[in-house]
């Protein structure tokens, strides 16, 4: 990991999820280059697909653990105050806990699908579940991007001071 990472966000509150967001991209790129493997049909034969696989498998289910511990913290902390001030039903915070929905079920599709013995999975197989993965890069790596360009505004914008400092308390936790 990149260790002179520049936050874009003043606020105390919001360095902590870019940052998380920097770790989580850290993540992403251990299991991503596989995920390209895949798609680009780099694997001479099933055997060295299914080693690479195997990993991607691995990588995923720890990368679910930090992630998890992320968006709940997203979840419980930051969208209910800014809903206070924008509601639910449609707008920003409605569209990141649909996009928060969508991650979660390209991860849970991967590995409901890879339950059990790899070993049985034809290559043809594995190139279509790592486009689960694949999607999963895809969607968090634009969720960051509007997280940071358009909720961030909005909670500096909008949030009094004593919200933000509460925001930073509750936010102010490790996800590893």
């Amino acid at each position: 990991m990149q260790n002179n990472i520049r936050l874009k966000s003043s606020l105390p509150a919001l360095r902590i999820i870019e940052n998380e967001h920097h770790l989580l991209t850290h993540l992403m790129g251990e299991w991503h280059p596989i995920v390209l493997a895949f798609e680009q049909g780099q694997f001479k034969n099933t055997e060295e697909a299914l080693v690479a696989f195997k990993s991607l498998r691995q990588k995923l289910v720890e990368f679910k653990k930090v992630l998890s511990k992320h968006t709940l913290k997203e979840e419980k902390h930051l969208f209910p105050m800014l809903a206070k001030y924008v509601g639910t039903e449609q707008g920003p915070v409605k569209a990141t806990e649909d996009e928060h929905g969508d991650i979660n079920m390209y991860i849970e599709h991967f590995l409901f699908h890879t339950e059990g013995d790899l070993n049985m999975l034809t290559m043809e197989q594995m190139d279509q579940l790592a486009q689960d993965a694949g999607e999963v890069f895809e969607v968090l790596t634009f969720h960051f991007v509007k997280e940071e360009s358009v909720i961030f505004p909005m909670v500096e914008d909008i949030l009094s001071n004593i919200e933000q400092y509460d925001l930073f308390e509750n936010l102010y936790s490790q996800i590893i």
